[in-house]
């Protein structure tokens, strides 16, 4: 006797679309036929290398500080969320990009749009409310001072 596992076929399935996922760009399938990958589909390599799932993302220890950099190309500064509590960090963003090209017998009208979010935990607890952010050519650098340890306080006690 085996017992059911209602997610079974779900597991199986999630495989199987990966699995396809991976076989179509990356042109490799069984039985000898070849897939077009993205560039030999002549899929726009803008869009091949556009907007991302989540943005890569380093953070530094610095003395007195974190600092979170993220790289968020393409995105306008006004499409950036970002809200800090002592603990975490939450990043968030969304791209609206169009383009409209016009010729003779031609018209092309596309349009990319993409959002995600981001959370991360802090190692340290830091001042949000001193916290600074930069955008600059698509990087994002999030600047938390942390929250100075509190020395123990010592007190000598008169024996009464």
């Amino acid at each position: 006797m085996v017992l059911w596992d209602p997610f079974r076929d779900l597991y199986c399935m999630e495989r199987d679309i990966g699995k396809m996922f991976d076989e179509f760009w990356t042109g490799k399938v069984r039985g000898g036929r070849e897939l077009p990958a993205p560039e030999r589909a002549q899929v726009p390599l803008e869009r091949e290398k556009g907007f991302t799932a989540v943005a890569t993302a380093d953070l530094i220890d610095r003395k007195d500080a974190l600092v979170i950099r993220a790289e968020i190309p393409g995105v306008a500064k006004d499409n950036i969320k970002v809200s800090v509590m002592e603990d975490r960090v939450d990043v968030s963003a969304r791209l609206e990009r169009k383009k409209e090209e016009k010729e003779e017998n031609y018209y092309c009208y596309e349009r990319t749009y993409g959002a995600w979010q981001r959370s991360f935990s802090l190692p340290e607890r830091v001042k949000s409310e001193r916290a600074k952010a930069k955008y600059k050519d698509g990087v994002l650098e999030i600047t938390l001072p942390k929250i100075e340890e509190e020395k123990e306080k010592k007190k000598e006690l008169k024996i009464e």
